[in-house]
Formats: C-alpha cells, sequence, structure tokens
C-alpha cells in the first residue's frame, strides 16, 4: 500500500549519523546508563561475555551485545534496577605473540586495542555503564587473583604436582584438558604432546559431584550446554579391583597391587589381559633392562604424537608391546599378561584398564590382533553359546570365531559361582561380584570422575603471574597478602625470546619465612582464572579493600541473563561455576551458580555460510554498516535477520531492508503526532478505521512484549513492522480531520518505546523531538496492551462443503453454534441446493462444514 503524502513536508529527514553522536554524547554526560542503586525495585544483571582485545570488534561481537543491550534496555522499561557492564579479557597468548611480530610490549597494544573497541562500542550505543570498566591485565584486578589463589591454597584447594601434561608446542606451553578439543590446541589447532612437568592445579574435582548435581538447579540453560558438562564430568559408579603383581615367573604374587577400575565388575571372569598407557610409570619400570624396553620406547615416542581423541578412536588401529610381566586376577587366581597399549589413557580411571575382549571391541581388535584370549563369558539365552556354557563354572572355551565383539549383556556363563546370574550395568551380577571383591579385600565400590583438576599453570609472559615462591629450606610458600599484586613486569624483550623464567629481576626474591634467598614461581595462571570470577568484579568494581564486598554481591548476583558462545560450554562455564562455589565456601558470597539464565547466541557467518574469522579474513567490520546506515539500522539487522540462538548467514540486503523500515517507520511516528492529541483512548468511540488500528496496537504490542520476554527479538520487530503497516494503513485511508487525535498518540508513542531496546538513538530522537517528551525514552515505563482489545469483534470462518472450503465468511466473535451453521448455509446456498443436509459440523471460532447429499 502506498504511503500518506501528506505532511511529508513536514517530517524531517533520519540523518542517522547527526542523531548517533547527539545521543551517545548525552547519553554519557548524563550518565544515563549507570547501575540504578534503589533498593525498593527489582534488580536485573545484564551481562554479555567479555570480549578479547586482539583487535577492533567485528560482527560476532556486535550480535552478541545488541541482543544483550536490548534486554538490558527493556528491562529498564520493565521497572528494574540494571546492572549492565562491560570489561575486556586482556591477558592471553595473542597479545604476546602481537608484540613479538610488531616489536612492542603486550600491554601497550593490549591498550590500544581496547582503547578502539571501546570507541566501537559507544558508536554502537551500548548501554554499558563505563564507570564499571575495567581491564583483566590491569594490576587493580589481577591482585584480586592473586589474593584467591592463595586463599584456596590456605584451603588445600591449589597444589603443584608433576604429572604428564597437554604441551603445545606451537603455543609453547601447557593446555589444561578442556582445553584440548578434538585432539588439537583450542586455541592453534596443533595436536599437543605428553610431558612430564612440575605444575600448579586447582581441585576442582573436590566439587565434581557438585557441579554435575547442582545442573539440575539451570532450568534457564540450554539442555545442550547442560549435556556436555555432565559428559565432561563423566560420573561413572563402578568398582575398583586390585589384581596382584606377579614376581617373574609369572605366578609367584608380589606384595604390590594394579588397580583397575570398571564399571562391569560382571566380566571380570572374562579379563584376558591387562593394559597399562604408554605414559604410565607402571609400565616405564616393568620393561626396563627387558627384552622389551626397546619396542616400549618406540610405541612411547610414537604415542606422543597421537591426540588423546584419535588414541580412543575405535577405527584406529590399535598398537601394543607386551611386558612380560603378569597380574593376577583376584576371582579365579589366573594369571593376565600386562601389555602396554596406545588405545588406554592415563587419565581414565586408574590409569590401568582390564582387557575383556568379548564383550568390548577396543579389546576385542587389540586380541585379534596380538593373538589373545578372547573368552566367552556372557551370553544371550538364544545364543547357542549360552546353551552350551551355561552349566560351566571355569572357563573352558577360550577362543571364539568372531568378527568383533558382542554386546556385553545376557547372563553369565564360565564364571564361578556366579554362572547364570543376569549381567550388564547395574545388574545382580555386578552386585554379587563387587560383593564378594569387597568381603575378599580385594576390590571396592566406588564412583568415578572423567573430570580432572584444573591444570593453571602456563609458561607464557603475558598472564597473571602465581604468587607464590619457592624456597630451598622452606618449599613453596606463598607471597605475603601485603605484598599483593606481583607485578608482571613490563620490558621484556620478548623478540629475542625473554621469558619470566630468565628475568632475574622478576625471580630473585627472599623467602617471606626464613628470610633467605628464593625464587619466585615464574609460571603464569591460565587466563580462564580471570574470566572465571570477572563477573562478580563488576558489582563492586573500585573495591580496594577486597575483590568485592559480599553486600555488593548480594545486592547483583546472580547474573539474570548470560550471553554467549556455545564454545564455551566446557571451558568458561564450568570453571566460573567452580569459581563461585569455592568463594561461597569462603563465606564471601550466598549463591551457589553464577549464571540463572543463558543464552548462546549462533554464529555470524558470511554470504559463502563460512563463520567469519579475522584468520580467514572474512569479517565483516561494524563500521562497514555504520557508515552508510547507522547503528540502529546494524542492530536492527541483527536482531531480526534470526532468532538469536540460530546461525545465520550476513546479508547486506537484509541491512538495506532494516533500513527502508527503520525510515519508514520514521516517518509514520512523524506524522501520526501531527494529528495528535493527548488524551485517554476510548474505545468505544473509535469508529471503523480506528477500531482496526486500535487493535493491531495492543495484538502488536502483547506480542511484541511476549517476545520479549521470551528473547526472541526478531518476532518482537515483526511485531512492530505489523504496527507500523497498521498505523500507515491508518494515515493513507483515514484524512487526517477524521483520525483519532489520541489514538494517534498512543500509537505514536507506544511505536517508539517498544522499539526503543533496538533501536535506541532512533526512539530517543522521536521521544524528544516528535512526541515533545522530557527525560529519557529508558524512563518511561513499558506499554501495557489490553487482551479484550487485542480481539476482533468479527472473526472469519472457512466452510467446507464435504470437507472442501468453499467459502469464507465474517461472522461475530461471539456468535452461536446456530447464528455460525445459517450464516454458512447460506454463504454456500448454491452449493447445497437440491441436496440432503445430513450433517452440520461446526468448530467454534474455525470452521463449518456441511455433509450434504
Amino acid at each position: 500500500m502506498a504511503e500518506s503524502s501528506e505532511n511529508k513536508a513536514g517530517v524531517p529527514p533520519y540523518d542517522a549519523s547527526a542523531i548517533e553522536s547527539k545521543w551517545q554524547r548525552v547519553w554519557e554526560d548524563e550518565g544515563v546508563h549507570k547501575a540504578g542503586e534503589d533498593p525498593t525495585k527489582p534488580k536485573k544483571y545484564v551481562l554479555e561475555m567479555f570480549p578479547y582485545p586482539s583487535g577492533d570488534l567485528h560482527m560476532g561481537h556486535a550480535r552478541n551485545y545488541t541482543i544483550g543491550d536490548a534486554m538490558a534496555r527493556q528491562a529498564r522499561m520493565r521497572g528494574y534496577d540494571v546492572l549492565h557492564p562491560m570489561g575486556f579479557d586482556a591477558f592471553g597468548l595473542p597479545a604476546e605473540n602481537a608484540a613479538i611480530k610488531h616489536n612492542t610490549q603486550a600491554g601497550k597494544w593490549t591498550h590500544e586495542n581496547i582503547a578502539q573497541a571501546v570507541k566501537t562500542m559507544k558508536r554502537m550505543g551500548f548501554s554499558y555503564d563505563y564507570d564499571r570498566m575495567f581491564n583483566t591485565c590491569d594490576p587493580e584486578y589481577y591482585k584480586w587473583g592473586q589474593w584467591m589463589f592463595i586463599k584456596m591454597w590456605e584451603k588445600g584447594l591449589a597444589y603443584r604436582d608433576t604429572s604428564p601434561v597437554n604441551w603445545c608446542p606451537t603455543c609453547q606451553t601447557v593446555l589444561a584438558n578442556e582445553q584440548v578439543v578434538n585432539g588439537e590446541c583450542w586455541r592453534c589447532g596443533t595436536v599437543p604432546e605428553k610431558r612430564n612437568l612440575s605444575q600448579w592445579y586447582l581441585k576442582i574435582t573436590d566439587y565434581a559431584q557438585e557441579l554435575l548435581d547442582d545442573l539440575d538447579k539451570l532450568d534457564g540453560w540450554p539442555e545442550n550446554v547442560k549435556a556436555q558438562q555432565r559428559n565432561w564430568i563423566g560420573r561413572s559408579e563402578g568398582a575398583e579391583i586390585d589384581f596382584t603383581l606377579a614376581d617373574v615367573d609369572g605366578t609367584t604374587p608380589t606384595d604390590r597391587k594394579v588397580t583397575v577400575f570398571t564399571t562391569r565388575a560382571d566380566t571380570i571372569f572374562g579379563v584376558s589381559f591387562m593394559v597399562l598407557p604408554p605414559e604410565s610409570e607402571l609400565a616405564a619400570e616393568l620393561v626396563a633392562g627387558t627384552e622389551y624396553e626397546a619396542a616400549y620406547l618406540e610405541l612411547k615416542s610414537a604415542t606422543e604424537k597421537v591426540s588423546a581423541v584419535d588414541r580412543q578412536g575405535s577405527e584406529r588401529e590399535k598398537h601394543g608391546v607386551p611386558t612380560g610381566r603378569f597380574v593376577i586376577n583376584p576371582i579365579n587366581g589366573r594369571p593376565v599378561p600386562v601389555w602396554v597399549a596406545d588405545y588406554v589413557l592415563m587419565d581414565y580411571g586408574t590409569g590401568a584398564v582390564m582387557g575383556v575382549p568379548c564383550g568390548d571391541q577396543r579389546d576385542f581388535d587389540f586380541a585379534k590382533k596380538y593373538d589373545l584370549e578372547i573368552a566367552p563369558i556372557i551370553c544371550e539365552k538364544d545364543d547357542p553359546l549360552y546353551e552350551e556354557l551355561k552349566d560351566e563354572r571355569e572357563l573352558r572355551v577360550t577362543s571364539v570365531d568372531w568378527d568383533g565383539a558382542m554386546e556385553a549383556e545376557g547372563y553369565l556363563v564360565q564364571s564361578g559361582e556366579f554362572t547364570g546370574l543376569k549381567g550388564g550395568k547395574h545388574s545382580e551380577a555386578v552386585d554379587a561380584i563387587t560383593k564378594w571383591l569387597s568381603d575378599h579385600d580385594c576390590g571396592r565400590e566406588t564412583v568415578q570422575f572423567r573430570l580432572r583438576d584444573w591444570l593453571i599453570s602456563r609458561q607464557r609472559y603475558w598472564g597473571n603471574p602465581i604468587p607464590m615462591i619457592h624456597c630451598d629450606c622452606c618449599g613453596d610458600v606463598p607471597v605475603p597478602y601485603e605484598d599483593l599484586p606481583v607485578m608482571l613486569p613490563e620490558d621484556l624483550d620478548l623478540g629475542a625470546g625473554e621469558t619470566l623464567a630468565e628475568y632475574a629481576p622478576f625471580y630473585e626474591t627472599t623467602c617471606p619465612k626464613c628470610g633467605k634467598p628464593a625464587r619466585r614461581i615464574t609460571d603464569t595462571m591460565d587466563t580462564f582464572t580471570c574470566s572465571s570470577w570477572y563477573y562478580l568484579r563488576y558489582c563492586d568494581p573500585h573495591n580496594d579493600e577486597a575483590p568485592f564486598s559480599k553486600e555488593a554481591a548480594g545486592r547483583w548476583m546472580s547474573v539474570d541473563n548470560y550471553i554467549g558462545g556455545i564454545e564455551h560450554a566446557i571451558l568458561h562455564l564450568l570453571y566460573s561455576r567452580f569459581w563461585t562455589k569455592v568463594l561461597r565456601d569462603l563465606g564471601m558470597l550466598d549463591i551457589d551458580e553464577p549464571f540463572t539464565n543463558l543464552l548462546c547466541q549462533g554464529m555470524v557467518k558470511d554470504e559463502n555460510g563460512d563463520t567469519m574469522s579475522k584468520s580467514k579474513g572474512n569479517v565483516v567490520p561494524p563500521s562497514s554498516v555504520i557508515d552508510p546506515y547507522g547503528a540502529d539500522t546494524m542492530r536492527l539487522a541483527i536482531l531480526f535477520i534470526a532468532p538469536p540462538e540460530k546461525d545465520f548467514d550476513w546479508d547486506p540486503e537484509a541491512v538495506a531492508g532494516a533500513n527502508r523500515f527503520i525510515k519508514r517507520a520514521w516517518r509514520v511516528v512523524w506524522q501520526l503526532c501531527e494529528t495528535a492529541a493527548a488524551g485517554e483512548v476510548d474505545p468505544a468511540a473509535l469508529d471503523a478505521d480506528a477500531k482496526e488500528l486500535n487493535l493491531a496496537l495492543h495484538a502488536s504490542g502483547i506480542k511484541c512484549t511476549q517476545d520479549f520476554d521470551r528473547g526472541q527479538f526478531n518476532t518482537a520487530i515483526s511485531a512492530a513492522m505489523e504496527l507500523t503497516n497498521a498505523a500507515s494503513k491508518y494515515l493513507v485511508d483515514v484524512e487526517a480531520d477524521r483520525r483519532d487525535k489520541a489514538l494517534c498518540a498512543r500509537v505514536a508513542h507506544d511505536l517508539v518505546t517498544i522499539l526503543a531496546p533496538i533501536c535506541p538513538h532512533w526512539a530517543e530522537e522521536l521521544y524528544h523531538e516528535a512526541l515533545g517528551l522530557s527525560g529519557s525514552v529508558y524512563n518511561e515505563p513499558w506499554p501495557t496492551f489490553d487482551e479484550a482489545q487485542a480481539k476482533s469483534d468479527t472473526i472469519e470462518i472457512a466452510v467446507q462443503v464435504k470437507g472442501k472450503v468453499r467459502a469464507r465468511i465474517q461472522v461475530s466473535a461471539s456468535a452461536s453454534k446456530d447464528e455460525l451453521e445459517a450464516a454458512a448455509k447460506e454463504a454456500v446456498a448454491d452449493q447445497i441446493a437440491g441436496k440432503d443436509v445430513k450433517k452440520v459440523i461446526v468448530v467454534p471460532g474455525r470452521l463449518v462444514n456441511i455433509v450434504a447429499i
């Protein structure tokens, strides 16, 4: 429909650049976006995951922050005190590498990027409380990370240990298990190696069960994120079983035990070998000085070059070396050969695995390759082997001609006194055999977790120094609280390869206990330690006596709406949950979980469907949209193209379409205001055209409000577009002197307010200049809408004859069944003329079906 040309000359042009720069200055000068401190109001804490300052922001950032900004702005209008902060995750390897590449200092490079990113954030109109902004590389911030590390040390949650770790040869640092993704370094994609190093850990495993259990409290989290965390924590109920190491003769027991963990104690009679991983110290000890040592060392070297994911793959060929030694099966006394194999990992269970080839495909493949026993010990009753072996108590059949392992379900055979019992997970056979092992002091029920302690040591420079000192007399000693922070030096010659470990002014110190010369720990903390509590610092960012006050955290925590990428499902989100629980147990918090509702926004992809990244060179900078169209057009397009949780391909035409709409809505508001006047809308006094517009106002307003509450901004915008269309139609169809002035005022006002969270500069300008109001649109309450006025007086009903639609009729919304039937028969009178109406089916509000023969 064509838009009204009436009074278009009186509509000022939409100058996005001028309007946006104007209101950005006003908001900053007047502190409009500062967090409220009114205890009578409910609070709303809206937070987007803060960025790493590796350069200017890109469209992926813009999407994340626009979603959060729309939530925060609408919450203010719904009567909340809103905390909506932003900062920068400023430590990390990219800054260090960039400093080396550009012959500068990491701190200088980081702060230059931060300054540019803040400039872009302000240009996009984000409603951050910039007074609360901080960077994790600020000593005022990382001091408290060190303080909390020492608190964890005192509580026994921080410790140093020498163990096999993931070493990335490209990044030249260790990686936590969680940072090895699909067998590769999460940052650079290199396959890590295993090295034995002395490293610092946090005992996240102390909280494994609580981290698992409390996932059930997180009703506002996506199920796939919770599922990933459950899988990573990996709780397994089973048994530890002690096999006795035999002497070199293979049968004489020693006093040494080799313990395995299994969820299937019922398969113990089918153990035909034991497997140790190549990293195992026991494996190295068993082959030392033997004929197997050279082959073992070759296997160990080759395994270090294979990712953990690949090692466990069922399709990958297994490689093994015998040790020449045996362990004794505790339940039947049979000797079991000990092998070293690359498909077993040190961090599963106890690091030793009992091989049961009849029920596990990887064990089966290994046994076939190296000609080891494959003894059937569990069968379904319809298996011919079951009939043959159902009464066998001792192993008689130790080899089968199978193509693969069988499902380890069914009934036990060749299993001593347990033969005939039902096997399988949580079965009577598992219970009975576990009890036997426990009664004979060679096994016990236990629970194992896949989760391992969090390795936080990093061997690179640009990070938070671990606040510990090593003294040859006193051991590891924490830096005294009064000496915090341990300052990171900013004058290392990174280009020459200088590290903290080589920088004497940093590591040379004295022991706080004995005063003798000592060495400061030169490892820095994993940057995820900085992001594990930053949301708490926002509650009280200028506190120089503590990380935050309990009162401030009590006011704002938990975060009500947290927005960020699904890639953080394990790393950041799991670590933050752990950190929150530790601080709770230190008496600093009264909450169990940091984030009430989590939204994982989809990725922004280029026109070819490839995820945008700087390394691919396909990033779309926000300026490419803001310069020609303005920030509000960019925000509108980002939120309209797709639901927030879905990926989408960047579409320049969608941006142009968003700009056309924002200009159209601008004109409609101005034109409505030209015939508007203050007053209450009287629904009963409206003519037919006005009633149609009033219905659209309330129907669209209700839908928009509900969609905002669900975070579905694309459909909320659609509702605003429907209202704009209805208003435009009214302006065209109804002459100015016949328009309802109060209705025009209401529609103009509500159209501005419902679009204000999405197009803030546009809305603020119209609020002042077109509506003639003062203050800020964000001090305006969110409009309310009436369900009754959202319903039409008439409805459309389909009329069917023998199941086929033959007509559509407009009837009163309150019409009775008799009235609907009469109106329907009249509408299809020519279709049923001369026929016998056998039946009329009336579905109120939907259709009338006439069966006529």
